[in-house]
């Protein structure tokens, strides 16, 4: 039978909507699928990593102990970081912090005592660390940390320690110019981290009055700032000026030399870091850094022991420069 073309017409629409309606389910499950790929991203990983390596002039510890002052300083870092609660009340986060750090010299160094006596290692010193941070009252954080100095050089000993450090983010209050103000107390648990028994051993006992005759575990407090700023318009290159001040127990230097002093050592510093925003995505946050650290010795006993580790004459100051690459998963 020949249609009209009134009927060929109705024909077409009836097949047209028959498609229609056939393929608005699979249009339907595209859409959903679509929708809820961006309503639900992947979960946020709660662990994360740090890995870093830095180059230095010079080892030298924060409290001030010239390790090693030759040769090229190699330090890498790893630390592994797990959220353990996150929220909105007064404690607001909780981290779980663990790693390793240690410290290589491209001279060698003593495995034993007298210093440049054979047989010499490259490695001088791995540190385990274990800690845990938590931030509270929106811009407060406690980090409670311990560390072990694991000596492979000068038939040094292991040393053990226990850090607390209160830090307080004022970038709401001052914005760029924060100020990023800490305090922190540190304590030796077992052993010294200094070398503060030394002069007693090689010399003696002390002359002057008041001369502990074996310090013991000791400890100091610390005050500080980090001040920051950002260049937004230079690839947003960061520099910072970390200044503290250290204020030791009597017995955490020792009395050999002398009476300790309240203020054991002032550091200041300048620090450039500048993230490479080229690295593909899924490789981790990657920043390269830059910059020198100058420390002015007040207590004679820190002046007058750094000879054994760095041999020469005392010294009242030093400088080193560094320079390193960390990645941030």
């Amino acid at each position: 039978m020949k249609l009209n073309p009134f009927h060929r017409s109705r024909t077409a629409l009836l097949a047209t909507a028959a498609l229609a309606t056939l393929a608005l389910p699979v249009l339907a499950g595209e859409k959903t699928t679509a929708a809820k790929t961006v309503i639900e991203p992947p979960p946020e990983s709660h662990v994360h990593f740090l890995l870093q390596a830095e180059f230095a002039s010079a080892y030298i510890t924060p409290r001030g102990m010239i390790v090693t002052n030759s040769g090229l300083t190699i330090q890498p870092l790893f630390l592994m970081f797990v959220d353990l609660y996150k929220g909105d009340g007064f404690i607001n986060s909780v981290k779980a912090i663990g790693g390793v750090w240690n410290d290589f010299n491209s001279d060698g160094v003593s495995e034993n005592a007298p210093f440049g006596s054979d047989p010499k290692t490259n490695w001088v010193e791995t540190d385990p660390i274990a800690g845990l941070s938590i931030g509270f009252a929106k811009n407060f954080t406690l980090d409670v940390t311990y560390t072990a100095f694991v000596m492979h050089i000068l038939d040094i000993g292991t040393s053990h320690h226990l850090e607390t450090k209160l830090s307080y983010n004022d970038s709401e209050l001052l914005g760029a110019f924060s100020l990023k103000p800490y305090i922190l107390y540190w304590q030796e648990l077992e052993a010294k981290a200094t070398a503060a028994q030394v002069p007693f051993a090689v010399f003696g006992p002390a002359g002057q009055s008041g001369s502990h005759p074996n310090p013991g575990s000791s400890f100091y407090f610390e005050v500080g700032i980090a001040p920051s700023y950002t260049f937004k318009n230079a690839g947003n290159l960061t520099v910072s000026a970390p200044s503290r001040v250290l204020m030791a127990n009597e017995r955490f230097y020792g009395e050999w030399y002398g009476d300790s002093e309240f203020f054991g050592l002032f550091e200041t510093g300048l620090k450039a870091s500048l993230p490479l925003t080229g690295m593909p995505k899924g490789y981790g946050n990657w920043n390269v850094y830059a910059g020198f650290k100058y420390q002015y010795y007040n207590d004679r006993n820190l002046v007058g022991m750094n000879q054994f580790n760095a041999p020469g004459e005392p010294t009242r100051d030093s400088w080193a420069f560094y320079g390193g690459l960390s990645v941030f998963f």
